[in-house]
């Protein structure tokens, strides 16, 4: 399904080239669950970006479904971003004057379906995980895990083919992460394929497959019985904040 062949970003910053990613090299399967992990400023966030077609490499080739990204013209990255990706972040993003109803009918209203068939859908979505009752509070009055949750039904209501999440338990405590969790985990089940960006061994053991960044490379590939250790290589990451991430 998607296919990065010597991805590179870099960026300049006056005579010097920063370089945000260096020789990407991977391939993700359809209904594959990979988590990015690495040191803050290693390039997870900057290599989800490309994945989600809201960057584009400086160098490599980017392939979805077989069709080269770089190819695309404007019009067809925006149609790729509203019909084949979901996106869901650490801050939510939800729009503070609109209900929860009516922030999950957005993807649908610029995708031109009838407010009939929005406002179904975005009921049916939110029933689905147990956010009826909240059908027609804003997002100041709904808590952190309420929020996300109502972020991952507006990522889920357009039925994407992928769901891009970077860092979605962040701003949650134990039991609202755990819960954000599981929902993720279960459109993984659905056949969606998930790529998380996380600093959570906890989210990391989840995934299908692991993949270490730092520098700007993939540095490590984990998977099977070797993610149980996720936590001893988490200790070894520092906190440094970082433009390349």
């Amino acid at each position: 399904m998607i296919r990065l062949e010597n991805i590179w970003k870099t960026y300049e910053m006056g005579d010097q080239k920063l370089h945000a990613l260096r020789e990407i090299n991977e391939e993700i399967r359809t209904g594959e669950h990979i988590a990015l992990i690495g040191p803050s400023g290693s390039g997870k966030s900057t290599l989800l970006n490309i994945i989600g077609c809201l960057d584009q490499p400086s160098q490599g080739s980017y392939s979805f479904d077989d069709t080269e990204i770089a190819h695309r013209t404007p019009q067809e990255l925006a149609d790729i971003r509203l019909h084949e990706l979901g996106f869901i972040f650490q801050a939510f993003h939800l729009v503070p004057r609109l209900t929860a109803l009516e922030n999950v009918t957005l993807p649908m209203l610029f995708a031109g379906i009838p407010k009939a068939e929005r406002l179904e859908r975005a009921k049916s979505v939110l029933a689905s995980i147990g956010l009826e009752p909240w059908f027609d509070h804003r997002p100041a009055e709904l808590s952190g895990g309420q929020k996300q949750r109502v972020a991952i039904a507006r990522a889920t209501v357009m039925n994407p083919r992928v769901l891009l999440a970077d860092e979605p338990t962040g701003n949650l405590d134990s039991d609202s992460g755990a819960q954000v969790l599981e929902l993720l985990n279960e459109r993984n089940r659905q056949g969606i394929t998930l790529i998380t960006v996380t600093h959570d061994p906890n989210v990391a053991r989840q995934a299908h497959r692991v993949l270490v960044l730092r520098d700007g490379s993939i540095v490590r590939h984990i998977e099977g019985t070797h993610l149980q250790s996720l936590s001893e290589l988490f200790t070894g990451f520092d906190s440094m904040d970082s433009p390349s991430d």
